[in-house]
């Protein structure tokens, strides 16, 4: 069964990068009853401790620091006949430094002075975090003064979301007009390998790579099979951003001559020999080459791109 239009689920077969943050804080609890309370009671101390609260959080302690967020939530009375609680709220941001709706959902218990709760998920510039945060409650401070102080020291790990990207064919081909059309017919994601034959001129290429559905695919070889082969692995975290080279005129027909293949972490190549006209595609910067499509016979006689379109 396919997917509904409002679904769409595809492998990640790149390495998924991410960013550690660590953040150092200072949250202030200030009871009920205070002038300045930040704590509400929901029901009744007769029915159950439950509160919710929203408190203010300093990158500093709170006389010396700035306001940065807000802890938004609940904490419960869990203990039967001891003094345990369980906490779950978000801590949201208003520091200019993160994004607009930034925050942390922190889930845990407290039956001491220090212990640690679990950084469960977040939004924004925190978007799928996974961690700790480890906490010590001020003890210098008297209950009864009506507020408390914890310091909170939290690290956690945030998946890097790649964009979406849209491919589109390149329909322009360098080279000539000889040979065969040669193109794929799957709805492609990123290359995993290039095999580039050459000698005196590029022999052929063949490649293999991910289509939307995370399904490897090789293709058989464009072209002849003389000359040397050289196969480029794509690694995890690379990405092909250009296919330069040269074409030129052998046995009568315009072929092309020579290709590099540049990524983002390295060049390889040249292949062939180096003469004829120049090329370099596609020309935009910021797109990336997903497969390939061109015409073929004896030799690679034209080649094109399908490239990320942002």
């Amino acid at each position: 069964m396919g997917n509904p239009a409002y679904y769409q689920a595809s492998l990640v077969s790149q390495v998924v990068e991410q960013n550690e943050h660590r953040l150092h804080l200072y949250m202030s609890q200030h009871y009920e009853g205070a002038s300045d309370a930040n704590q509400k009671i929901i029901l009744p101390q007769t029915q159950a401790n439950f509160f919710g609260c929203a408190w203010t959080v300093f990158d500093d302690i709170p006389s010396k620091g700035k306001l940065v967020g807000r802890a938004k939530g609940l904490h419960l009375g869990v203990g039967i006949n001891e003094d345990s609680w369980f906490y779950s709220f978000h801590l949201v941001f208003n520091d200019a430094r993160f994004k607009a709706g930034s925050s942390l959902k922190l889930d845990g218990m407290q039956d001491q002075f220090n212990g640690e709760w679990a950084v469960v998920g977040g939004t924004g510039e925190f978007a799928g975090a996974n961690g700790t945060a480890t906490f010590v409650i001020d003890v210098r401070s008297p209950e009864t003064a009506g507020w408390v102080n914890w310091e909170l020291s939290i690290r956690f790990l945030c998946p890097i979301f790649t964009k979406h990207t849209h491919v589109v064919k390149i329909e322009q081909l360098v080279g000539g007009n000889g040979g065969n059309v040669v193109d794929v017919e799957d709805k492609l994601q990123r290359l995993l390998s290039v095999t580039i034959r050459h000698g005196d001129v590029i022999d052929s290429i063949s490649f293999s790579y991910v289509d939307e559905v995370g399904k490897t695919h090789t293709s058989s070889p464009w072209g002849g099979n003389g000359g040397l082969s050289e196969t480029i692995k794509i690694k995890p975290t690379e990405t092909v951003k250009k296919i330069m080279g040269t074409t030129g005129c052998f046995g009568g027909h315009v072929v092309v001559n020579s290709l590099k293949v540049v990524t983002n972490l390295d060049t390889y190549g040249p292949y062939g020999k180096g003469n004829g006209t120049r090329f370099a595609i596609p020309q935009k910067d910021n797109s990336s080459v997903v497969c390939f499509h061109g015409r073929a016979g004896l030799f690679l006689d034209a080649i094109g791109i399908y490239a990320t379109e942002n």
